[in-house]
């Protein structure tokens, strides 16, 4: 059941990532982890983790909470966006992935 549990899930994301246009290269900018990372993740090859569910989601739009029972349920990812919504979220992505370096760096300095 567990492995079942990290396929569908996978799977879920995957449909939703490419259902509103999004790259895997984006995706995995947005929660900080490799290209290949995501694919695996998206395979089931590799569990993941609660935190990068989390911002996976949050990057893809999706309620954490939301993803997890659709993938036990089995349900089909939701509806893909209309194409001039999937133009508008990519760009967004790669923004929301700067800031989130910028807040990093931020966060360094602090610490230091």
């Amino acid at each position: 059941m567990t492995d079942d549990l990290y396929c569908r899930l996978g799977a879920y994301l995957r449909t939703v990532r490419q259902s509103r246009g999004i790259a895997q290269e984006d995706l995995a900018r947005a929660v900080k982890l490799t290209r290949g990372s995501i694919a695996n993740l998206e395979a089931g090859r590799q569990r993941i983790q609660v935190h990068t569910l989390v911002a996976a989601c949050h990057a893809l739009g999706l309620d954490p909470a939301e993803a997890l029972a659709g993938a036990l349920e089995g349900r089909v990812a939701p509806a893909p966006l209309p194409a001039d919504d999937r133009a508008r979220l990519a760009p967004l992505l790669r923004q929301l992935s700067s800031v989130r370096d910028g807040i990093d760096q931020l966060l360094r300095l602090e610490n230091r």
